[in-house]
């Protein structure tokens, strides 16, 4: 009995088995390298490549069979049956070509690598022992079942191995791993079978016209091995010219991509096959290491998710949405995640686009900063104060303790700004935030919420008497001068204090509370300390809810004006009305000037409230029938704290009110703070062609030095002189007195408050100019300051009476 393992160990032809080896080697590099390009195309596009790669490596199996059946058993004589021959080479063939067609279509990689491994490691085996099952030689053959089995079981998993290795042999090692793998599975199965098999002698060597002999056979299998050399070679040249088309394809949408700031990636199978420098930059890494990476190992966890429901949609785009990618350090970076399918050297791929969004993230976080924040102290505002509040009185309410709201004002705040400069007040603003700061607890808020006003949200106060000395030893803080620019300045503050829950129920009340105490407290003494008392809380709460609702009545519509007709003495004629503001409440009614007007200019509305009326009043006198002038008041703080001169250029370029129409009446009090500024803002006023009235004249100490400082156009004296004309001597000499300084200088000269006959005849009789009064017209609407309604006013007062 003849044993093939005898033949492997003692009697075979080593020279034969080596190029049995090469052919087989070379066959498998050119079936990888085939099937690969067969992977990057289309599924139709890739059946002529499997085709051509089951052609090679089918013959490449054949070829290696029988070369190594001629380098064994030479001493006896073996011929091969022609017809099995040619099935063996078939069942090779068109079992690989099964294989890889199943490997490359099924769409689930794990079900394709397993059936499709299978497939090939049985067209291996069915070649092998169909070609054995060829010889004719003296005798009959017998198979270790074992050994068969083992065969066979060891081809199909090294043939699913090769299989599983292939789907990513992008790479020249990873199609030299992958031709190993074939190879090998070809060889073990190949050499034990042959030791699985054993030779029984028996009759001599068939003869017959089906039969081949060794010679024979020898010339067939070079014939097929020159014409597998051939198609090896072909496929490597086509395979080498595809790739350096590849490659420029590479390199030219390479340098596109580089020039974009965004990432830019191309993947197949959830493996990255190419991306841009930005994606570098971004990643951390280089462009070798991202290529070949599974996309997962690029994002964060939460995002992988997003990524596998994009890999498995398929919808031609994906529109932008927010991710996380990690970079080679570990850091979570947010990008713009879009996608799109795209044909990518000639198969389906994805291309997804990346956008780092670190940068609106920052600008983003500081924009909400900014919104919450006061831009000068960097401390939280209003509306960040009551979110903390509320969030306090919650955990209070679960805790059973109390919160603590401080409501400080500056006490010389004011001064600062006027005498020392804008930049002196901001620097003292800046300190006393940090001082305050330092003195908190991380628990408790501190908050810039005006001009000199701060809050600080203090939890877990349950004893007032702490809260007293906390708050005192915050004024004691504040007490220490701050040095700027090499000065002192001495700063103070006021504190009021509300509790909660006694104080109030909700964050708006409780911050109200403590706004009245800190009222209270400036009332009775600066420098001092007073908690929330409700008993003497009504008045200071009503101001300041006024105050409130002040700040925003011209936006709401309820600011109006009315006019009061300013008459010649002489004629009766109207040359002008005075503009006079209204406040109509909505709850309230009409509220008089002298009830609000002292609580804007106290709150710092004045300024929002003096822009409307100036405006309102140029845009109706623009509108009146007969050009007549109009008096505009201007506080003393509205002239120290905005730009008149340039709101009143602006409402008249608007209205295209002629500027001699206009008149802007002040007090004394625009001198006292700074007299050589409102002598300039003054002028520049009058260099516009404005008519300037000094108001009120007669009742401050220093009227006549303010003639000398600036000359004005009018003056009008105070109404307070008007009631005793006629009944005290005095108060006619000091009118009378007032006119003719008025006239010595130049001035035209205007008495207010007239109310009867007698005065008017008293103030004809001294010369005034002009009067105004409710004896001459009540301050109202401008439509009832019709034409004939003046000339009734002027026929009652100012017609002599027939006979006279």
């Amino acid at each position: 009995m003849y044993q093939g393992i005898t033949c492997i160990i003692r009697d075979h032809d080593l020279r034969l088995v080596l190029v049995a080896a090469l052919i087989c080697g070379l066959g498998s590099f050119s079936t990888v390298t085939l099937i690969t390009r067969a992977q990057a195309l289309p599924a139709r596009a890739a059946i002529s490549w499997l085709i051509a790669a089951a052609a090679v490596f089918g013959c490449s199996i054949w070829t290696l069979h029988f070369i190594a059946m001629l380098a064994f058993m030479r001493q006896m004589p073996i011929a091969y049956d022609v017809r099995t021959t040619v099935a063996s080479i078939a069942i090779a063939v068109g079992g690989v070509l099964i294989a890889f067609l199943v490997w490359r279509l099924i769409a689930l990689r794990l079900v394709g690598v397993v059936l499709g491994g299978a497939i090939l490691g049985l067209a291996i085996a069915g070649m092998h022992y169909t070609g054995v099952s060829a010889m004719r030689l003296p005798g009959h053959l017998a198979f270790s079942h074992e050994g068969v089995a083992l065969s066979i079981a060891c081809g199909l998993a090294l043939a699913m191995l090769a299989l599983g290795r292939a789907r990513h042999a992008g790479t020249l090692l990873r199609q030299i791993e992958v031709s190993f793998w074939l190879g090998l599975s070809v060889f073990t199965l190949h050499f034990i079978g042959m030791a699985a098999l054993r030779v029984v002698p028996g009759p001599a060597l068939p003869t017959g016209g089906n039969v081949l002999g060794s010679g024979i056979l020898a010339l067939a299998v070079a014939a097929v091995s020159a014409v597998l050399l051939a198609i090896s070679l072909a496929a490597t040249l086509v395979e080498r010219h595809l790739a350096e088309r590849t490659m420029q394809e590479f390199t030219r949408m390479r340098v596109l991509n580089d020039l974009a700031h965004e990432v830019m990636m191309i993947l197949r199978h959830g493996i990255v096959l190419e991306v841009n420098s930005a994606g570098a930059r971004l990643f951390g890494m280089p462009v070798q290491e991202i290529v070949g990476m599974p996309i997962e190992r690029l994002f964060a966890k939460n995002s992988v998710p997003v990524l596998l429901r994009d890999q498995m949609d398929d919808v031609e785009e994906n529109w932008p949405e927010e991710m996380a990618i990690t970079t080679a350090t570990g850091k979570q970076v947010a990008v713009e995640f879009s996608s799109r399918r795209i044909e990518f050297q000639g198969a389906g791929a994805t291309a997804i686009a990346l956008r780092d969004l670190s940068e609106r993230k920052r600008n983003e976080a500081r924009i909400e900063h900014l919104a919450h924040h006061d831009r000068l102290t960097d401390l939280p505002g209003r509306f960040l104060l009551r979110e903390r509040l509320g969030r306090a009185m919650q955990a209070a309410v679960q805790d059973s303790t109390s919160v603590a709201v401080l409501h400080l004002n500056l006490d010389r705040f004011k001064p600062i700004n006027d005498v020392v400069g804008h930049a002196a007040g901001d620097a003292v603003l800046i300190e006393v935030g940090q001082r305050l700061k330092q003195a908190l607890r991380a628990t408790d808020t501190l908050a810039r919420i005006g001009g000199d006003e701060f809050a600080i949200v203090l939890t877990h106060a349950e004893m007032p008497g702490r809260v007293s000395t906390f708050a005192n030893r915050l004024l004691g803080t504040l007490d220490r001068p701050i040095l700027f620019d090499g000065a002192h300045i001495s700063i103070g503050a006021s504190i009021g204090v509300a509790m909660y829950p006694g104080d109030g129920d909700d964050a708006e009340a409780l911050l109200r509370a403590a706004a009245a105490a800190v009222d209270q407290a400036k009332d009775a003494a600066l420098g001092s300390v007073r908690f929330f008392e409700a008993s003497t809380n009504d008045a200071t709460l009503e101001r300041r809810q006024l105050q409130q609702e002040l700040r925003d009545a011209s936006q709401r519509g309820e600011l109006e004006l009315v006019y009061q007709p300013v008459v010649n003495c002489h004629t009766g004629d109207v040359p002008s009305f005075e503009a006079l503001l209204r406040w109509r409440h909505p709850q309230s009614g009409l509220i008089s000037p002298g009830a609000f007007i002292p609580l804007a200019e106290e709150s710092g509305a004045i300024s929002q409230i003096g822009h409307w009326t100036i405006d309102a009043a140029c845009a109706a006198a623009a509108s009146w029938p007969v050009p007549r002038g109009v008096a505009v008041n201007v506080s003393p703080i509205q002239f120290r704290t905005s730009d008149v001169p340039a709101i009143v250029a602006a409402a008249l370029a608007r209205t295209g009110l002629d500027p001699a129409r206009l008149e802007i009446e002040i007090t004394e009090g625009v001198f006292i703070d700074d007299a050589a500024r409102a002598v300039t803002i003054l002028s520049s006023l009058r260099s516009m062609g404005i008519r300037l009235a000094l108001d009120d004249f007669g009742t401050g100490y220093s009227a006549l030095s303010y003639l000398r400082l600036f000359r004005f156009d009018k003056i009008k004296i105070d109404q307070s002189f008007v009631p005793d004309l006629g009944h005290r001597e005095e108060a006619t000499t000091i009118v009378k007195a007032i006119i003719a300084l008025g006239h010595n200088l130049g001035l035209t000269v205007t008495v207010e408050g007239v109310e009867t006959e007698d005065q008017l005849a008293i103030i004809r009789t001294q010369g005034a100019d002009l009067v105004q009064g409710y004896l001459l017209g009540r301050p109202a609407a401008m439509d009832r300051f019709s034409e004939d309604a003046i000339a009734g006013m002027q026929a009652a007062l100012f017609t002599p009476p027939k006979g006279a």
